[in-house]
């Protein structure tokens, strides 16, 4: 990352004044004086050391991740997307470029508080005092917050020039802050600070606490940025292949099994059912732009331009093929003691979501004719998964349940002796084939009229 982006020196131009530099040191040197008139003189160190600490993160990943969020709310405001298209402008650069530039504020407060704590440990006021550490993992985790305030601002604003729901907004980071760190930072500054610590293994390897907040920071900003530059490529209209979502779920997958080091049936595991979990959600996130997406995978297709094809994709068939890739390897390796029985389970989950996934497909190709696609969906999921298994409960008891709802089948077959655990799961599996192929077939019939049909239209025309 250089100076010449052109994004990054559009943002100094925006955030720069000299001004800034002293209003900052200012604001800063008048944060880290509360210690001085509140603090008793014995415990002074201690609370101007923690002030500054305070400060630092609060500077990175607080307030850096509000105004590299607002920085791209206001092209979302400013209607300034066009210009971005026209420009040479990457959406790499464009990442850098407002990762870096449009938090400088913020970096210029998390600088004087970084100055202010190697101050403290230079004049040996606070022994021990992590400067190195703890402004490593403030710059790992403040990049990474930002990444995800920056993906929160696009994935609220969506693909039409929709207003930025800017409480929406806060949701992301606000997840990565209190809940990712939360069950090990109790440890990690017991590890900053020298205290003996039990191990805490990583893939074997003892890392410690602190060892794996900077792996979960890694993992934060690694696929904060792959999310960044794909949703980037969707607004500036760049053309990529649906490799960063498969490659992110992996990651996560890999790094999951790390922390409970189960050996290769547990990655597999793991990363099918991420792969499952992140299904489900870029199906629903992104349900009201599948019948473009159709409609230009057919034009590729029917033109033979197999790039372009896969280019314009949905990305759920791929994570799904991902899920369905791990489950089945699941079932050639060995498994943890208990767990013998996943890949099969996992398997069904993967086909009873592809029934789901089919499901939410055909509503979204009937855009434009019914009012409410995703209402629709949730109406007919709610019957095929709740309200119908309930009725056949009441009518055929537990069997009828089970023919309406295979995973309850697969589930029970998982837990019972071998004969009825034999039955129910050749019940899961016949119920579950019958429903995609029924499923199937009215997704066949529908794509034929919005997606062939409307082809056949524009070539008329």
């Amino acid at each position: 990352m250089n100076t010449r982006n052109p994004e990054f020196q559009r943002q100094l131009w925006l955030n720069w004044r000299p001004a800034l530099l002293a209003w900052s040191l200012g604001l800063s040197l008048l944060v880290l004086a509360l210690p001085f008139a509140l603090a008793p003189a014995q415990e002074l160190p201690a609370a101007l050391s923690m002030t500054a600490v305070t400060g630092l993160w609060a500077a990175a990943a607080v307030y850096g991740s509000v105004l590299a969020g607002r920085s791209l709310a206001e092209e979302a405001s400013q209607n300034t997307w066009d210009w971005q298209r026209l420009s040479a402008l990457t959406p790499w650069q464009m990442a850098w470029g407002k990762l870096l530039g449009a938090a400088l504020p913020a970096w210029l407060y998390a600088l004087w508080f970084a100055l202010a704590m190697a101050g403290v440990a230079s004049a040996r006021i606070l022994e021990q005092l992590p400067v190195l550490h703890t402004v490593g993992l403030a710059l790992l985790w403040g990049l990474g917050l930002q990444a995800w305030a920056m993906n929160s601002v696009l994935l609220s604003w969506g693909l039409g020039q929709r207003p930025v729901n800017r409480r929406r907004t806060a949701l992301l980071p606000l997840l990565f802050l209190f809940f990712i760190p939360g069950p090990f930072i109790g440890r990690v500054y017991e590890s900053i600070f020298g205290h003996d610590v039990a191990p805490l293994l990583w893939w074997g390897v003892d890392v410690g606490a602190l060892g794996l907040a900077y792996l979960t920071g890694a993992l934060v900003l690694g696929l904060g940025l792959l999310s960044l530059w794909r949703q980037l490529c969707a607004r500036l209209d760049v053309r990529t292949l649906p490799w960063a979502w498969p490659l992110g779920l992996a990651a996560t997958g890999f790094f999951s099994a790390g922390t409970v080091d189960l050996g290769v049936g547990a990655l597999l595991g793991s990363t099918a059912w991420i792969a499952l979990l992140g299904t489900a959600y870029v199906a629903l996130q992104q349900m009201d732009q599948q019948l473009r997406a159709w409609r230009q995978v057919q034009w590729s297709t029917s033109r033979r331009r197999w790039r372009e094809a896969l280019e314009a994709l949905p990305l759920w068939p791929v994570s799904l093929l991902l899920g369905f890739a791990a489950s089945a390897l699941t079932l050639f390796v060995p498994a943890p003691q208990g767990l013998e029985a996943s890949g099969l389970f996992s398997i069904h989950l993967c086909l009873q979501l592809l029934r789901d996934c089919l499901l939410l497909t055909g509503f979204a190709l009937l855009a434009g004719r019914l009012k409410s696609p995703m209402g629709s969906f949730v109406i007919a999921w709610l019957i095929l998964n709740i309200a119908a298994p309930l009725l056949a409960y009441g009518l055929a008891g537990q069997t009828g349940a089970m023919l309406v709802q295979p995973v309850l089948a697969m589930w029970l077959a998982g837990r019972e002796a071998a004969e009825p655990a034999r039955a129910w799961a050749a019940m899961a599996w016949a119920s579950l084939g019958l429903q995609i192929l029924v499923t199937l077939g009215w997704v066949v019939h529908v794509f034929k009229q919005r997606v062939l049909g409307f082809a056949c239209e524009q070539a008329a025309a």
